[in-house]
Formats: structure tokens, sequence, C-alpha cells
């Protein structure tokens, strides 16, 4: 299976930006501002302005929260992004019942890494952009399954664990170089 990184990055910005928690805050406060401006319509049309007003505002404010998730999941070379993908990996494998302790460990320096952060804000770490991606390829994968998605997860995640190790036994720089030559064919493309 070939994908290319780069659409799936865009793909998960879009997927932030309409899953996100601005958002969500529009989709729950946009239906309730629409019924009171249409009940104060019926009733005084003073009343409807100033809630047309209010219904205004809240659309800016949601736009701005919108924005605020954009700026977040595109902050340091898409590291936001990246840790809200790892995050629904994690799930989508609780959900099938697996536990495996690397790609734990992997998540969690992921988000509380200092080096790899400071990493991420100079620039990009390939290896972490596919490992994510590739974990993200086999959860969705798994889930598609049902109750067989555990069987298929654990016999397809030997070389995402191993990469997950590798990384971890090694300095960021090397272990960047080493997986991303590992896990990229010469077209640009993850091959799995």
């Amino acid at each position: 299976m070939t994908l290319n990184p780069e659409s799936w990055l865009r793909r998960q910005r879009w997927r932030i930006l309409w899953q996100g928690p601005g958002a969500v805050s529009v989709y729950l406060s946009i239906p309730a501002l629409l019924v009171c401006v249409t009940l104060s319509l019926i009733h005084s049309s003073q009343l409807a302005l100033a809630s047309f007003f209010v219904l205004s505002f809240s659309l800016g404010l949601g736009a701005l929260l919108i924005w605020a998730d954009e700026i977040g999941c595109c902050r340091h070379h898409k590291l936001g992004l990246l840790r809200f993908s790892a995050s629904k990996s994690r799930c989508r494998i609780e959900k099938l019942g697996v536990k495996s302790k690397q790609v734990d460990q992997f998540l969690n320096t992921l988000w509380f890494d200092r080096e790899l952060e400071l990493r991420f804000k100079k620039t990009r770490v390939r290896s972490v952009e596919l490992m994510v991606l590739a974990l993200e390829l086999l959860s969705r994968l798994a889930s598609r399954y049902g109750r067989c998605g555990r069987r298929v997860f654990e016999a397809n995640q030997a070389p995402i664990v191993n990469a997950m190790c590798l990384f971890e036994c090694l300095p960021i720089a090397e272990a960047d170089r080493k997986l991303t030559e590992a896990l990229i064919s010469p077209n640009s493309e993850i091959v799995l």
C-alpha cells in the first residue's frame, strides 16, 4: 500500500479543523442561536435584531476558534497535528483491546519529550511523521475489521514497533536519517 505523506498531512489538517474544539463549539452554539433568532422574529423585531447581533458575534468567535486550531496544528512543523493523529490512533488501538508498550512509549515521547519538541521547532522530523502515518494507517485498517481487528493489528505491527524501538535507541538526528531512508521509497511515497 502506498500513500503520499503530504496529502495525508493535508487530510489530517482538515480533519482537525472540522473535528477540533473550535469547530465543535461552533456546531453546538449555532443551532441554539438560530432557534433564538427565529423565536425572537415572531415576538419582536428589536429582540430579533439583538439576537442577530449575538448570532453574528458567535459566528465571528467560532471563526476565531477555528483559526486558533489551524495555528495550533501547523505550529512547529505540524507537531500538534501529529499529536492529534497519534491520539486518535491510540484510541482506535485501545478499542481493539490491544496493549502495546512500545506504541504507548512512542506516543508518550511524542507528547512529553522536550528534545523532540525542540527539534520540531527547528525542522521537520520526517521519521516521526512517517511512524505516525504508519500507525494511523494500521489502526484504521485494523478497526475496519471489527472483532478480528486485534489480530490484524498484532500481525502487522512488527515493522512499526521496530522503527519505534530504533527511534528510542538512537539520537534523534541519526534515527531520523536511518528511519526516513528505510520508510520512504525513491519516489517519496511510503511503502507498507
